[in-house]
């Protein structure tokens, strides 16, 4: 059988919903080929022969825009440089870095000229975004001309996002484009009589359907899967959806393809969680199976694009690097926010990973793949197992660099933030959401602003990034509430506590409390979609009117994200807004606390010499000495050298009065001693 993802998602590495379900189809014995059609799409139009028929497409129309007159006359120069550019943004192509950089390589086009006029720092950086920027910009080119709708990381996505209907998915199916050949061609080279096409976001619902219908034509088996599919098709009731698909499977697709193949083959109807044109097949299902990491099988890996679309370091972690995809527990172990869909299963079935099985993942993967960075795809990873996973990879000598979603809560003490850094963690996102307490507690969000700041400015503190989820427009949220909250988060960065963030404007959701349950936030439902009906329209009679922030919200962030304008006034991004009642300094003093020590002690320094006046800890931030009597330096010793040491003990142990020994154990903690 063959597993695809359909047109477009992320460039830089396979998202991970096939090369999961391909790890346990495998495991099975089912032999399967895994495709990333997107990238492939995205190949075929970044070639030499592709940009031919673009252009050759182009010089038959009459009316063109500005930059595609300029496209046209510099169409040579494009035919010349696109191969090279890809084979650059695969690393491939390193020396052409100075190329790029000179101008001598690439035409001029709008992003790449204004790329130019403000280049950033360090010849990668520079060479990759100017890059990207040209790949960006012949993007642009056939969305502007032959394909509106198609972007360089999702095609049609306006027609499949919010309550929507099927009525202008059908009308653009029945349409064919430059992109849409290309995607006809791959689709015939799909040889297999069972194709599993994942949708995990409406900007892959339209390639998935073009998919789907030409594959039935031919009598392919098709199955649609993947995130928008459990979410918002899972009451969907349009017949014409089954011209383009002969099953949806919902939640972890693992059993229910298990269930559909043996259907298949002729075993006993046991199919559970798949809707099929004769409705939603509700037999008994076994217990869902929980897959650690994905297995990449025959992707093209070094085919994958390093793009630069942002030199925010934590935020370009999205679209920069090649990440193998871990899991260290399914669902989430909160699961209770109010704006989450936690009735479903991916959400609410909380299911922790055995640390071995991860590590022994981790192991394989490095192996296979030979790339040591890994992005855990966790709702939000527990810190406990956070910590036994560090614990794990520091025992086993294991040398990666791993980043991943958190929820930001007293758990993530300086000295577990310590632990995590040293086991290779650059970078944490997490949810900060409205940055009110009133708005946090309503949603059930779990924390408060000033955990939320002391968490992230731990992991700063540790030398990881940390990127924030910001929310605005949650029910009963006011005006007032919306610039208080933007006043905090320009507090997180003026503090360092934050270095990369982004606002989302809150979207009711049918699996949500507040979808299910609406007349408890104060909202009505206004609008459910006809096809797609998980994303709903609201009406809230107390809240704001929020869309006179959306322009100020991101110019702000922009400007503090670069390190500018931190101390303007933060009511002064919004016309006629009121200035903030937050106090100046309140993030400030929430950083000002002294965190209770964690129970076990570990040490993270090298091995400890000994000198002339006591003890050298060497780390790799520098040097400690450590004085004292011969005892107390005798204990530290075996302190340090211990392999599991509760704190209490330790100190129980200590011979003579511990606080005459501060100076020395401050020392040790300095120099990588950490309670976690």
């Amino acid at each position: 059988m063959i597993l695809a993802l359909p047109p477009t998602s992320q460039l830089n590495t396979p998202y991970p919903s096939v090369s999961y379900l391909a790890r346990h189809l495998e495991g099975r014995g089912v032999p399967v080929q895994q495709r990333d059609l997107g990238l492939e799409v995205m190949l075929r139009l970044l070639s030499r022969q592709g940009l031919r028929e673009l252009f050759d497409t182009l010089e038959q129309v009459d009316s063109l825009p500005e930059p595609a007159w300029r496209a046209l006359a510099l169409a040579e120069a494009h035919l010349a440089a696109v191969a090279p550019v890809v084979r650059f943004l695969q690393g491939r192509e390193p020396s052409l870095a100075h190329r790029l950089v000179s101008g001598t390589l690439l035409p001029g086009s709008p992003r790449v000229d204004r790329a130019r006029a403000a280049p950033a720092s360090g010849l990668d950086d520079q060479a990759r975004l100017l890059a990207t920027r040209h790949v960006e910009d012949l993007v642009d080119l056939v969305a502007a001309t032959v394909d509106p709708g198609f972007q360089l990381i999702r095609y049609q996505h306006h027609l499949a996002v919010g309550p929507a209907g099927f009525e202008p998915l059908a009308e653009r199916l029945d349409r064919t484009t430059l992109v849409d050949r290309f995607i006809d061609e791959l689709c015939d080279g799909l040889d297999s009589g069972f194709v599993g096409l994942s949708v995990p976001f409406p900007g892959q619902l339209y390639g998935a359907l073009r998919i789907g219908r030409r594959l039935r034509q031919r009598g392919v088996y098709v199955v649609l899967g993947g995130g928008y599919v459990s979410t918002e098709l899972r009451e969907v009731s349009e017949p014409r959806l089954w011209d383009c698909a002969d099953a949806l499977v919902y939640d972890d697709g693992e059993g229910p393809l298990d269930a559909l193949l043996a259907w298949r083959t002729g075993e006993r109807d046991r199919r559970h969680r798949t809707r099929t044109r004769d409705g939603l097949h509700h037999h008994e299902a076994p217990r869902p199976l929980v897959v650690t990491a994905a297995s990449y099988g025959d992707l093209p890996l070094r085919d994958y694009l390093q793009l630069v679309d942002t030199l925010n370091p934590a935020h370009r972690l999205w679209s920069d690097g090649r990440w193998n995809k871990l899991t260290l527990a399914h669902g989430c172990y909160w699961k209770r926010c109010a704006f989450c869909d936690v009735s479903l299963d991916y959400v609410g079935r909380y299911e922790p990973q055995r640390v071995d099985a991860l590590l022994d993942a981790v192991e394989e993967l490095v192996e296979a793949t030979g790339d040591r960075g890994f992005h855990l795809v966790d709702e939000a990873a527990p810190p406990r197992l956070l910590r036994d996973f560090a614990l794990g990879l520091l025992e086993r000598g294991l040398v990666v660099s791993w980043w991943g979603n958190v929820r930001f809560e007293s758990a993530f003490t300086p000295d577990l933030c310590r632990l995590l850094a040293a086991s290779g963690c650059i970078a944490i996102t997490g949810g900060l959401e409205v940055a009110s307490d009133r708005l946090l507690a309503r949603m059930d969000k779990g924390v408060t602003v000033e955990q939320v700041a002391r968490a992230a400015w731990a992991f700063q503190r540790a030398g990881i990034l940390v990127h924030a989820y910001l929310m605005y427009g949650f029910p009963t949220q006011t005006a007032q509430e919306t610039i208080d909250s933007a006043e905090l988060v320009r507090q997180l960065f003026a503090t360092g506590a934050l270095q990369s963030a982004f606002w989302h404007r809150f979207v009711a959701t049918a699996a949500s409390p507040v979808g299910l349950d609406p007349a408890r936030f104060g909202v009505t439902i206004t609008r459910r979609g006809s096809f797609a009906a998980n994303d709903l329209s609201h009406h809230d009679p107390t809240g704001a009117d929020h869309d006179r922030f959306d322009s100020g919200l991101e110019r702000s962030l922009a400007a503090w994200m670069a390190g500018r304008e931190l101390g303007r006034p933060v009511h002064t991004w919004f016309e006629g807004a009121a200035p903030t009642t937050e106090p100046p300094d309140r993030i400030a003093e929430a950083l000002s606390w002294d965190p209770a020590p964690g129970r076990r002690l570990v040490w993270l320094g090298g091995a400890v010499l000994h000198g002339e006046a006591g003890l050298v800890l060497h780390h790799a931030g520098g040097v400690e000495q450590v004085q004292g009597d011969e005892q107390a330096l005798a204990w530290l010793v075996e302190v340090l050298e211990a392999q599991d040491l509760e704190l209490a003990d330790a100190l129980a142990a200590f011979p003579g009065e511990f606080s005459a020994f501060a100076e020395g154990w401050a020392a040790a903690r300095r120099a990588g001693l950490v309670a976690v």
